[in-house]
């Protein structure tokens, strides 16, 4: 018998009555779960095993992997069905996850960092932008791209006004150096200091920065497109995301 707390990242209907889910533990990376009978009315597991559910499972070693014994819910994130591109964003992030979490790792500074996410995601706290930045640098940093973020690589600058910020090479130059190169993001101070927090504070206190709706433009474009280079991967629930994006930006 194995209990772990873990969090459900993806679910897929198994025959008429019984279902696969992947959660992420903080031990043992993703599990594949068959949960039986998780289409009946009177199903005990139905709250505790739906996606997004964080939850306390009791597993047992079948002959094709594991299988749900009991389960109790911990945090449901049900605000989360209140918004459409919560739910997008939400499942772009367990995409990442899945895609990126080794098995029988530990991983809970990553599970940490998904709950964050989900829960001021849920609670509508920051901004979706903000949140999705914070996911895609914060996680490229855990899993060791770390973007270089002390100083301009060809003079030493620790702050210079204006930079560029190179995603292939993950470091950056200040203008001055950088002259007429186009390798890279340019982006003011105040966005390279957003990034430095997001990658070097402590966990709990990563969320606690603002920036300017122009400087948080250019934080989100740098975080998305850092992550996609490094990952090397496309993700379809972002496509999603952008695309249920759309139709808000066109109303604004």
């Amino acid at each position: 018998m194995l209990t772990v707390k873990g969090v459900v990242l993806t679910q897929k209907p198994v025959g008429e009555q019984d279902k696969f889910i992947d959660i992420l533990t903080d031990e043992l990376g993703v599990l594949e779960v068959l949960v039986k009978g998780a289409g009946k009315i009177s199903s005990k597991s139905g709250c505790a095993t739906q996606l997004f559910a964080y939850s306390a499972f009791c597993l047992h070693r079948g002959k094709r992997g594991y299988i749900l014994d009991s389960v109790s819910p911990i945090r449901i994130f049900y605000s989360l069905r209140d918004s459409l591109t919560a739910v997008a964003l939400a499942s772009y992030f367990s995409q990442v996850v899945q895609f990126s979490v080794l098995p029988q790792a530990s991983n809970r500074e990553i599970q940490r960092l998904f709950l964050n996410c989900l829960h001021f995601l849920a609670e509508k706290q920051y901004p979706e932008s903000m949140l999705k930045s914070i996911f895609e640098l914060r996680m490229s940093a855990l899993l060791g791209f770390m973007p270089d973020v002390v100083m301009c690589r060809s003079c030493g600058a620790y702050l210079p006004e204006t930079l560029l910020f190179s995603v292939e090479e993950g470091s950056f130059c200040c203008k001055a150096c950088a002259g007429s190169a186009e390798n890279g993001i340019e982006m003011p101070a105040a966005v390279l200091q957003a990034v430095r927090h997001i990658v070097l504070q402590d966990m709990e206190r990563i969320f606690s920065f603002r920036l300017h709706e122009d400087c948080m433009k250019i934080l989100c474009m740098f975080a998305e497109q850092f992550l996609q280079y490094h990952f090397d991967h496309r993700f379809s629930a972002l496509d999603y995301y952008r695309a249920v994006c759309r139709p808000l930006d066109e109303q604004n």
